[in-house]
């Protein structure tokens, strides 16, 4: 479509990523047959995958997205059944042992799930060589995912977006974020990526090697890298979140003497904020500039403009939908035998109402969840299109 430049931004969602891959089945031929496939994809955790693996089976065309959500839907185990490892019986050692002479005994953790499954089937689906093959030749011209540095000295951390291609035209607006320009996206800067804090293992990653160390999941920081994609010099966006983005609703007040959040609804309003306030405010932000620039049009020129008006396609499920979705399709054990079944009886301990199961929605790899996102992903990237591109904020009238 002449000048046009399409970036394609999918946000960190966990287990939440086939319906991020659903609506790529949808999205991938229809921006196609429009003209516009993206020529920028940028990712973080689940996003980042997905991102990946779209640049993976760029050779299949109208496919594409297809295949991605086939990975997600026939992924499989990631993680080993908590209750059978030995993580927990460790933390709980260090906790009894503390100060005793004993304590040297019993070495700490780094992340209460261990993930070989993740890494075994990634190692297996996966193809560095292929992803690096389709950017060398264009599609996409960049591909990047984000993932955030452990610090050695502090609690401060710094978010990476590890850059494969054409590099941005300007650099990212926030001061935390370094463009880590590289010749290949391998699969420690995926995994990287998607290093769920405290559940999975930090992942070390060696290239470049400026930026060599441990991270964790980018979302901890840049959890839908907007402000990259139009430094990159998108003229148009479609992002994808795993989260509902627009306003929330004012709650109902609560009257004195009821009774508290449980822990699960603290926590899963804590993930909430992390993994979907910025993208909310990145985007309402870009529907300001957008009605700014429209406002001065009469009188600023557009080629004396600072930037663009970019008009965007946003794909997102309702609030709690996802959450919904996995407490109904989530069939535990009477023992927790399996890892799911486990991770779902530990997260009972924190409460029962949506707020576990809004984090049930982040941890729950299963098959028959992951086939019923893509559907309402597929379902959600329709009616997004049927909309069309907007210039507003999200919510706006």
């Amino acid at each position: 479509m002449g000048d046009e430049r399409v970036g394609l931004v999918l946000s960190g969602a966990a287990a939440r990523g086939p319906y991020q891959a659903g609506a790529l089945s949808v999205l991938v031929p229809a921006l196609r047959e429009q003209g516009r496939e993206p020529v920028v994809l940028l990712g973080t955790s689940s996003g980042g995958i997905s991102a990946t693996l779209l640049a993976q089976f760029a050779d299949t065309g109208d496919d594409a997205g297809q295949h991605v959500a086939d990975v997600w839907t026939g992924f499989g185990q990631v993680f080993d059944n908590p209750v059978l490892d030995d993580a927990g019986l460790r933390v709980v050692g260090r906790a009894f042992l503390a100060g005793s002479p004993w304590e040297r005994l019993v070495g700490p953790v780094a992340s209460l799930l261990d993930t070989a499954p993740l890494r075994r089937h990634a190692e297996e689906i996966f193809d560095a060589d292929r992803v690096a093959a389709h950017v060398r030749a264009g599609r996409p011209e960049t591909l990047a995912v984000a993932a955030t540095v452990c610090p050695t000295d502090g609690a401060a951390a710094r978010s990476r977006l590890f850059l494969l291609g054409r590099e941005p035209v300007r650099p990212p607006d926030d001061p935390a974020v370094d463009v880590a320009a590289v010749d290949r996206i391998d699969l420690s800067h995926v995994l990287a990526s998607a290093a769920i804090p405290v559940a999975f293992p930090p992942e070390y990653v060696a290239e470049p090697p400026r930026f060599r160390g441990y991270y964790v999941d980018g979302g901890v920081r840049l959890n839908a890298p907007v402000d990259a994609a139009l430094a990159c010099g998108v003229t148009r966006l479609v992002v994808v979140s795993g989260h509902s983005v627009g306003p929330p609703p004012s709650p109902t007040p609560v009257d004195a003497g009821s009774p508290p959040p449980d822990t699960a609804a603290t926590a899963a309003l804590s993930v909430r904020a992390v993994l979907t306030d910025g993208l909310a405010d990145d985007l309402h932000a870009l529907g300001l500039r957008n009605r700014w620039l429209e406002g001065v049009a009469d009188v600023l020129p557009e080629d004396r403009r600072p930037y663009p008006r970019v008009p965007y396609l946003l794909v997102a499920p309702r609030d709690g939908q996802l959450a919904r979705l996995a407490a109904d399709t989530f069939r535990p054990s009477a023992l927790p035998l399996d890892a799911n079944s486990a991770v779902g009886r530990l997260l009972d301990a924190l409460g029962d109402g949506l707020g576990r199961d809004e984090l049930l929605s982040h941890i729950l790899f299963d098959g028959e969840y992951a086939k019923q996102q893509v559907e309402l992903g597929r379902a959600h990237a329709v009616q997004s299109l049927a909309a069309g591109w907007t210039y507003d904020p999200p919510g706006a009238a």
